[in-house]
């Protein structure tokens, strides 16, 4: 029975419903006119003209007889137009259903291609479609992220352990010593795993909503100098010049090593893409929408189709880039975090690139 009761589609129950209502209602008039019509037939036929008692009795039962064809007529026809009318309606929503199944069916099996067509006649199918669409382009952009995250993050995995298992092999077979360089090498490699695992880490927080801030009044200019003073010393052994311009003091409510972070991250980035005789430089102003923090390179610049992707976990506009790809991702993470934005513009190859922040005062 209760395999019976699943097999019965939704087209099928709202047949049926219909012709129970029409059933329903068909009974209750029936009712009501065998009860009441013929006393009310009688006493109107009384008021008019009295009629010996036999010829009353023929007379309704002829009443009786006439009603009861008029109720089978009308049921026949009823019934009749309750399907076709069932019919048409719920032929839509039968194929709107089922095609809801069958592309839900197709996105449980992890086909993410899966979409729905719009109902033109009924709207809440096709807010219901626009819905699971949306849903399916976002799991579909989830896996496809998911995916290259996984391979990026095994490349980014495989360089420091080859380095290491090859010179741990090198050194249990005498070909290398645990010696001062060798040792320096091997911590180097370590350094890079705990950053990059400090990284995931960062952004796995930030996303879930765990990033924790310390906030307080915070100088932007003290930030921008310490950021720009601990990578004097890089800039300067590549030959690219780093200015910074401020034309006043600037002051927010923020966790100052998160931020000094962030623009770390985008000097680090620009001297990267920068070549020698290069120059890269920071802006910090203010105005009553917030304070503003721009750092321009004279560097490779950033392809137009990259743009929308330099902020996703892993991507790397440049493919020899020597960083993560995480940076970028952490920075936006901290950025809003602080109720603020951030955003990398740039004219094309060669073009150069400028990060532009804005953060509330």
């Amino acid at each position: 029975m209760t395999a019976a009761r699943r097999r019965i589609t939704l087209r099928t129950r709202l047949v049926l419903g219909n012709l129970l209502l029409v059933v329903t209602a068909l009974g209750v008039t029936w009712t009501i006119v065998a009860v009441s019509g013929p006393p009310l037939f009688r006493r109107y036929v009384e008021q008019v003209r009295p009629l010996p008692t036999d010829v009353l009795d023929r007379a309704e039962a002829a009443f009786h007889v006439v009603n009861l064809v008029e109720v089978v007529l009308a049921v026949t026809i009823a019934f009749l137009l309750t399907v076709a009318l069932s019919v048409l309606v719920t032929r839509p929503i039968g194929r709107a259903v089922a095609a809801m199944a069958a592309a839900a069916g197709r996105l449980s099996t992890g086909d993410y291609t899966a979409r729905l067509a719009t109902h033109p006649t009924i709207d809440e199918f096709t807010a219901l479609a626009t819905a699971i669409n949306s849903m399916a382009g976002t799991i579909q952009q989830t896996e496809a992220t998911r995916r290259r995250m996984l391979a990026d993050l095994a490349h980014e995995l495989r360089t420091p352990l080859a380095t290491i298992d090859g010179y741990l092999e090198a050194i249990q077979d005498g070909i290398e010593t645990a010696d001062a360089p060798t040792l320096a090498i091997l911590r180097n490699q370590v350094r890079k795993l705990t950053a990059l695992a400090g990284d995931i880490s960062a952004i796995s927080a930030a996303e879930e909503g765990r990033l924790h801030l310390a906030l307080r009044p915070t100088s932007l200019n003290t930030v921008i100098d310490d950021a720009t003073g601990a990578l004097q010393p890089a800039y300067a052994a590549k030959s690219v010049a780093l200015t910074v311009e401020a034309r006043a003091e600037v002051q927010v409510n923020g966790d100052p090593v998160r931020l000094e972070q962030v623009i770390t991250n985008l000097l680090t980035n620009a001297l990267s893409h920068t070549p020698a005789a290069g120059r890269v430089a920071v802006e910090l102003t203010a105005d009553t929408a917030g304070a503003h923090i721009r750092v321009t390179d004279t560097g490779a610049g950033i392809p137009a189709h990259h743009l929308p992707h330099v902020f996703e976990r892993f991507y790397r506009a440049h493919r020899d880039s020597h960083g993560s790809g995480i940076g970028l991702t952490i920075s936006r993470a901290i950025i809003t975090a602080h109720a603020g934005t951030i955003t990398i513009s740039s004219a094309g190859p060669g073009q150069g690139t400028t990060a532009r922040i804005t953060l509330p005062r």
